[in-house]
């Protein structure tokens, strides 16, 4: 009996060191912005990055809803995503999106020749490797440059990146970069000096403002 206790108690000890193991090899990273329209909360925007080894898994949630008077909703807009990083580049990539109603989608994979097949509700057809999705988690996509991935539909989008001065009003930490996206895409984005998303403000199609801010 005393043989058999000592046995139970060695194999759950070797039970909690490997969990623990196992628990310490993941990192996990949440940025949560709340997105403010015109001064009112509309709602969030969320993303969780995991990383184990050289493979990063990224899920983004989405949820807004605008209303007009304080209480008649007038838009909705909700988007989910998964994506999955080896080494640098995005090797899978799954999205659907409800634009006010509009249903889009997105499904790409890695090719064994190192490009992105795209099958989206509004392109189809081949990306670079090295293309960086419209997620904006990634701080190195600036250096990427054009094109980018839609992660809503799969739309390949031609921008341009110019850094900018950061002030003391944009309210980010001390060191940050500023990023001015034009073309087919048009927004502001900061990431603070450990590269990660800080903040993000884009107009809408009514020319109301947007700005995500970053819940600590």
């Amino acid at each position: 009996m005393g043989k058999t206790r000592i046995l139970i108690k060695t194999l759950l000890v070797g039970c909690v060191v490997l969990m623990a193991g196992a628990a310490s090899a993941a990192e996990e990273q949440v940025r949560a912005f709340r997105a403010i329209r015109n001064g009112n909360d509309i709602g969030y925007h969320k993303a969780t990055i995991t990383r184990v080894g050289d493979e990063t898994r990224v899920q983004m949630d989405i949820n807004l809803l605008v209303r007009v008077i304080g209480f008649l909703p007038v838009y909705r807009y909700t988007h989910q995503s998964q994506e999955i990083w080896r080494d640098g580049r995005l090797v899978k990539i799954t999205s659907q999106t409800d634009d006010d109603g509009e249903k889009q989608y997105l499904n790409g994979e890695a090719t064994a020749d190192g490009q992105l097949k795209i099958e989206g509700s509004k392109y189809k057809g081949l990306a670079p490797g090295s293309i960086m999705p419209t997620s904006y988690w990634n701080g190195d996509f600036p250096k990427r440059g054009s094109p980018l991935l839609d992660t809503q539909n799969g739309r390949l989008l031609d921008v341009q990146i110019t850094e900018l001065e950061t002030t003391p009003t944009d309210g980010v930490p001390p060191g940050s970069r500023r990023y001015k996206l034009d073309g087919d895409l048009k927004l502001e984005i900061w990431y603070d000096p450990r590269n990660r998303w800080t903040k993000t403000r884009f107009s809408a199609s009514d020319n109301s403002v947007i700005e995500y801010k970053l819940q600590e």
